[in-house]
Order: structure tokens, then C-alpha cells, then sequence
């Protein structure tokens, strides 16, 4: 017999065929399971993607009944004001007819499934049927899985601002280096001589904006300069309060239906601790509002809003009533990232939000001989990016006496020496020798 010849090798043999052709049905089985899921997960997401697509088909077509079978029962919609839609809330905003869109795409999509969930982010782009302009989004959206079917559970919308993470003097088209000043003109419409002297600051360029306190006596003073000067720069300084001993002020709104904002004399209160304690923020918002459409009814076109005595910065719930008010009708508000009253507010806004880098005015520390040197100190060292510098402009004469009698701060002379100091040769030569760029509040709603 010759080697490796016989039945034992014929055995051997054949146990060999026996066990590749087990091998290779193992292979074809573990094959078709990939195979399987692969085609599992592929519909898993073709699911989403439909229900996605689905989702955003029945929002721009404003169908309702899709939306219904769509949304969980559960399901929020964060908007970029903070506000929170139900599924209830949504469907009747749909078939009242005031949500209605002329376009809405989605792009840049990026989808995560997990077990029982799966998460949407994109960018969007919409307009609304009553709109002329588009606007952009980004957004979240969060599936559940209720049996076979996706369920949307939550969709959060967030304004998208190109740029938004340059500073803000590159946002408005100047290099990083560039040193962008505002100088804002405060207490408009408070008497006849604060619009005088801020008239002509105005005039001569000595400043650059100026916002106008819509319940004081000389507002329609300065509505009429507002329609004769329609290049002015002129934002709101919303008015909550009513400091002075002998000279106050109340309400644009109805004093009945705002009755949390004014105090015993039906007066607005004298201090921001009092608006803080007393004041309904449903009450806030209709006065601010009252405030805002009174000077668009006279002509005025607000460039920005700000508060008196930074009185809507005083606590998160009444800045939360501000901007979104201000959001409400685009437009920017007074910030920034140098102290610590803006700074405390500064997480409630949105990226892409416009906030200036720094803030200045004179406080009581300053004294009186060394008024314009405050000035042309801050001058010198202004860094870099946005600054706003806010004065009160007035003349020491008796109407502005009368109306700040014992109050030296903020008082006549104050508001002289604000004058005297903001045309005075060493603060404008400080402004051309730092190579100072004045804006205005105008080129930041721009931006919006």
C-alpha cells in the first residue's frame, strides 16, 4: 500500500467536505443576518427621514391633520423668544391661520438614531406668507418610537446669524483692531432743554444717537423732530419709573389696565426697587408696547430701545419681558460684556444676538473739575471692538432746576457739564487721535 492511500484517509476526506461545507453555509447565514439588519437599519432611517420630511411638509402646507397624527402627545415647541408650544397650542395656531409660511427648506441635516429615539439638527429657511424677506433657523428635532411608527416629541428653533461668532465690529464690516464708539444721548422728551441741547448734539455730531422717553411732557417735541430729521438716529429709553420730587410722569397705557406699575399718586414709582416689587410683567409688556407703537404713530421709527434707569434689567423675568418685546420688532437693545448689570442678563439672549463689548457713564465718583478728563481718559483706552458711552444732555437753566430741585446727581449741572464736555476740543481731538470710529445704534439693527 503506498502512503497516505486507504479508507482511512477516504473518511479523513470526507469528514473535510463535510466540515467547509458547514463552514461556508455558517458564512452565508452570518451573510444574510448582516444583510438583514443592514436592511432593518437602513429602513429604520428611511423611516426618520420620512418622518422628518413629513414633519417640516405639513408645517409649510399648514395641514393640520397630518400634524395631529405626526406629533406625540407630549410634544413642545421651543422658540427662538423662549416660548413653549403644545401639540394643542401648534394645531389651533395652524387652523386659526396665524401661522402660515410661504416657503420652508431644510438643509444640513444630521440624523442619530438610538433605541427608542432619534435626533434631528439642520438649518432652515423660511418666510412667512405675510413676509417679504426670508429668515433662518436652526433647529432640533426629537423622535420617539410609538410601535412602528416616529413620533415628533420636541422641536427646538434657535436664530441663525451668519457670522455670529465674529465680534461685532467684524460683523459690521471693520477690522478686528477697529475701535467702533456709540454715543448716546439719554432722557430725550424729559423737558424742553434736554431736547435742545440733545437737538444739537445731534446736529453738529457731537453725538450719535439718542433715545427718547415716551410718556415724559416734550415727547411731541421731539416726534417732530423725528419726522423733520429722518436721519436722526432716535431709539426708546422704555420707561418704567418717575424719580423726580416735583415732576412725574405716568403711564402711555390706560392706568386701569396697568394699575401694578403706578403707585398711591398714580404716578409711575420713583424707584426700580419698587417696579421690581410691584409690577405684573403682563402689565410691563403692555405699557412697553404702548410706549413703542405711541412713537411709531407719531412718526418715530425707533433704531433701538434701552431702559431709564435700566429699570427692565432689574430682575430675569422683567428682561425677559423686554426682549421679547424687542425681538417682537427686531430691534436691538442696550448691552454689554463689561458690567455686571448687562453681564447677569447676558445668558438669556441668543447667539448671534448684538451685544456691545463695553459701557460707560460718569458716576458721582467723578468729580466736577475732572468731568472732561473722564472722557478723554475713556478715550485713550478704549479697546478694541463696540463701545457705548451714554450722556444726558441739558442746560443748567431754571426749567431743568426746577424739575431736578435736590438731586445734584444726574441734576442741572450734571447735564451742563455732560454738554460742555462732549463738544469740548480735548474729547474730540481725543477721538481723532485714537483713530475712534463713531457708529450709531442704526448700524446695529442692520444686523437684524
Amino acid at each position: 500500500m503506498r502512503l497516505g492511500s486507504g479508507p482511512g484517509l477516504v473518511v479523513r476526506a470526507a469528514a473535510a467536505t463535510v466540515s467547509a461545507a458547514v463552514v461556508r453555509a455558517g458564512a452565508i447565514v452570518v451573510v444574510a443576518s448582516l444583510v438583514s439588519t443592514a436592511a432593518c437599519l437602513a429602513d429604520s432611517h428611511a423611516d426618520v427621514h420620512r418622518a422628518h420630511e413629513a414633519f417640516h411638509d405639513a408645517l409649510r402646507d399648514a395641514d393640520s391633520p397630518v400634524l395631529l397624527r405626526l406629533l406625540d402627545d407630549h410634544f413642545t415647541w421651543t422658540h427662538t423668544d423662549g416660548q413653549v408650544q403644545s401639540k394643542s397650542d401648534l394645531v389651533a395656531t395652524i387652523r386659526d391661520g396665524k401661522l402660515r409660511y410661504a416657503e420652508l427648506k431644510t438643509d444640513q441635516e444630521s440624523f442619530n438614531e438610538y433605541a427608542k429615539a432619534a435626533v434631528v439638527t439642520g438649518h432652515s429657511t423660511r418666510r412667512y406668507a405675510d413676509a417679504a424677506k426670508p429668515f433662518e433657523l436652526r433647529y432640533t428635532l426629537t423622535f420617539v418610537k410609538s410601535g412602528r411608527d416616529w413620533k415628533v416629541a420636541a422641536y427646538h428653533t434657535t436664530v441663525f446669524t451668519p457670522g455670529a461668532s465674529q465680534p461685532l465690529q467684524v460683523r459690521l464690516g471693520y477690522p478686528p483692531t477697529a475701535k467702533l464708539l456709540i454715543l448716546n444721548a439719554d432722557d430725550l422728551a424729559v423737558t424742553h432743554s434736554e431736547d435742545v441741547a440733545s437737538f444739537a448734539a445731534l446736529d453738529q455730531k457731537l453725538v450719535t444717537s439718542a433715545t427718547v422717553m415716551v410718556p415724559c411732557p416734550w415727547f411731541t417735541e421731539v416726534a417732530a423732530y423725528a419726522k423733520a430729521h429722518p436721519e436722526a438716529d432716535l431709539g426708546l429709553h422704555l420707561t418704567l419709573t418717575s424719580e423726580w420730587q416735583t415732576f412725574r410722569w405716568g403711564p402711555i397705557a390706560s392706568r386701569a389696565l396697568v394699575p401694578s406699575l403706578v403707585g398711591a399718586d398714580g404716578y409711575f414709582y420713583a424707584s426700580v426697587a419698587d417696579v421690581v416689587k410691584h409690577a405684573k410683567l403682563d402689565e410691563v409688556e403692555m405699557e412697553i408696547r404702548a410706549q413703542i407703537e405711541r412713537a411709531k404713530s407719531m412718526g418715530l421709527e425707533p433704531s433701538h430701545l434701552d431702559a431709564h434707569m435700566h429699570s427692565l434689567y432689574a430682575s430675569p423675568e422683567l428682561f425677559g419681558v423686554f426682549l421679547k418685546v424687542a425681538r417682537d420688532y427686531k430691534l436691538p437693545i442696550r448691552g454689554a460684556r463689561n458690567d455686571k448689570l448687562f453681564q447677569a442678563v447676558l445668558p438669556l439672549m441668543a447667539p448671534g444676538d448684538p451685544v456691545p463689548d463695553a459701557i460707560f457713564s460718569p458716576g458721582e465718583d467723578v468729580p466736577v473739575s475732572g468731568w472732561t478728563d473722564y472722557y478723554v481718559n475713556l478715550i485713550k483706552n478704549l479697546q478694541p471692538g463696540v463701545t457705548e458711552i451714554f450722556v444726558h444732555l441739558a442746560h443748567d437753566d431754571a426749567e431743568t432746576q426746577a424739575v431736578t430741585v435736590d438731586h445734584p446727581e444726574w441734576g442741572a449741572a450734571w447735564r451742563q457739564r455732560e454738554v460742555e464736555a462732549m463738544s469740548s476740543q480735548p474729547f474730540r481731538k481725543a477721538l481723532e487721535d485714537n483713530h475712534i470710529i463713531l457708529i450709531g445704534w442704526r448700524d446695529i439693527k442692520n444686523l437684524l
